[in-house]
């Protein structure tokens, strides 16, 4: 019940009373406040049914326990451009959120076995980075301490690459301005300077006492663009700028194209791509071109072969080359518990299975045509994508005595399944996205027709205070641009957010060729 008012000119607010004319409805809110607080918890229950209120500490004290256990979320408003609102939410993170004494204690493995790491200044060292930020001055590294203390000078042990490495300095980091520090103990974030090989998602831990910790999760590339320099004497400078910008950001991913000779550079979203080259004309003053974004398609079997026979023969003085195989190739059923399979947005792509019996085909070469059914997925019969979605059964095959070789089996299954694939029914697949588009009222009719035409599968709409909550399902190489179409649709009213949410098939495609439209 206190009232902060920020002034042109002024970076902290002026705190005082509620004013006059917004006193009634501030009460009326504080009201709703306090039994919504007092449904979930049980001490402000007892308050509210006592008092008929919610003193302050209670009150707080019950926001903190909501926010901790998820059952509460906590809501504040504010303008980080202006820098309005700064002050109260760094109060309210100080206040709600979790001390690292509040979350249970870290885990990670040693050799194979689950340890835990409590939040203590005297356990082993142990911190996890999440940052690495390649500046003018040097390569900070930033990092998360979960147990422990370490300090400048010291030398850590780094799980990804095995290695001992040494932390030269510690800073503390206020936007721009770093603070040097002596220590860094458990609970704090800090930066480094020193470490030569760490990587987002490293586990940094006192050499006597390794431990790895999970590493976050980064999501699949799903637009590509190619990029090249605006002239012959910036093209030697662009690459050393990619790959320090994929080092900054492992969602972001380089490569050089075979065919074409291009480099791509691949990432998850239009904007994200968008920044990273900003990025890059800013911090190295590259002139950059970028061609017409692309989005990762891929490729499945619909209905497959079975009994697909293929022989690799290749004589050509001396020892030759031999193998015969014969493959089943079907559907991959999502959710299937198959050894072996590969994860791809979280369902498995490709599972391989052997059922020759009599020791027809050696085990070795066994391995031999799964590792060349697997250089086979590279490259699909549409159009080049990777494949996907693919079981492969080996039910027969037959070796000669001197001739056959891992070799000659590795390019049977390759060879062999790609002639199976131009012989099954398939489909292209292309990324969705869970798209949620916050419109006015009046703009409900514009907004749903533009995304029908985006080929997009409207799955609700939610009132909210004069505004309609619209979820969709729309493939992403529709929302290009789609943001100025939305802003001049609704006059700059309406907001949107996207989520990946993996691959459907494509729209107008025919069973055995590349999109009709």
């Amino acid at each position: 019940m206190r009232a902060s008012v920020w002034t042109d000119g002024r970076d902290t607010p002026e705190e005082g009373p509620v004013p006059e004319t917004l006193r009634a409805e501030a009460e009326r809110r504080r009201r709703l406040l306090e039994e919504a607080v007092a449904e979930l918890h049980p001490a402000a229950l007892e308050e509210f049914c006592a008092e008929g209120s919610v003193t302050v500490p209670t009150l707080v004290a019950a926001l903190r326990d909501l926010t901790r256990s998820g059952d509460g979320v906590v809501v504040l408003c504010g303008s980080a451009y202006r820098n309005r609102g700064v002050e109260p939410l760094l109060d309210a993170v100080v206040a709600y959120l979790p001390s690292p004494l509040d979350v249970p204690a870290v885990r990670g493995t040693r050799d194979g076995a689950e340890r835990e790491r409590a939040a203590d200044p005297r356990a082993p060292f142990t911190a996890l980075v999440f940052k690495v930020s390649a500046t003018g001055t040097g390569r900070l590294t930033y990092l998360r301490v979960y147990s422990g203390t370490v300090g400048k000078g010291e030398t850590v042990w780094e799980s990804g690459a095995g290695r001992v490495e040494r932390i030269g300095r510690i800073l503390r980091v206020q936007a721009d301005r770093h603070a040097p520090l002596e220590r860094a103990v458990a609970g704090d974030i800090v930066a480094v300077v020193g470490l030569k090989s760490a990587r987002a998602g490293s586990t940094l831990t006192a050499p006597g006492s390794p431990l790895v910790l999970e590493p976050p999760t980064v999501a699949e590339p799903v637009v590509s663009v190619a990029v090249e320099a605006g002239g012959t004497t910036e093209a030697d400078r662009l690459m050393p700028a990619l790959a320090r910008l994929a080092e900054e950001d492992p969602s972001l991913v380089v490569r050089t194209d075979p065919v074409t000779g291009q480099t791509v550079l691949s990432g998850l979203g239009e904007l994200h791509l968008e920044v990273a080259v900003e990025k890059i004309r800013r911090a190295h003053g590259l002139e950059i071109r970028v061609g017409r974004p692309r989005v990762a398609y891929l490729e499945t079997v619909v209905r497959g072969v079975s009994g697909l026979v293929h022989r690799h023969v290749k004589q050509d003085g001396g020892a030759g080359q031999f193998a015969h195989v014969v493959i089943d190739v079907e559907p991959l059923e999502a959710g299937r518990d198959t050894p072996g399979d590969v994860a791809d947005d979280g369902a498995a792509r490709f599972a391989f299975r052997s059922a020759v019996v009599g020791g027809r085909v050696p085990q070795e070469y066994v391995r031999a045509v799964e590792a060349g059914c697997r250089d086979a997925l590279a490259e699909g019969p549409l159009g080049g994508n990777p494949v996907t979605g693919v079981r492969v059964v080996l039910t027969d095959g037959s070796t000669h005595p001197k001739d056959s070789s891992e070799m000659a089996f590795r390019t049977a299954g390759r060879n062999g399944l790609r002639e199976a694939l131009r012989a099954c029914s398939m489909v292209l697949l292309e990324p969705v996205v869970d798209l949620t588009v916050t419109v006015p009222d009046d703009a409900v009719g514009a907004v749903l027709g533009d995304l029908a035409a985006r080929r997009g599968q409207v799955s609700g709409s939610v009132p909210r205070a004069g505004a309609v909550v619209i979820s969709a399902v729309v493939p992403l190489a529709e929302l290009f641009g789609y943001a100025t179409r939305l802003r001049s649709r609704t006059r700059g009213r309406g907001v949107f957010t996207t989520r990946p949410a993996g691959h459907a098939p494509a729209s107008g495609t025919a069973p055995h060729g590349t999109p009709m439209r």
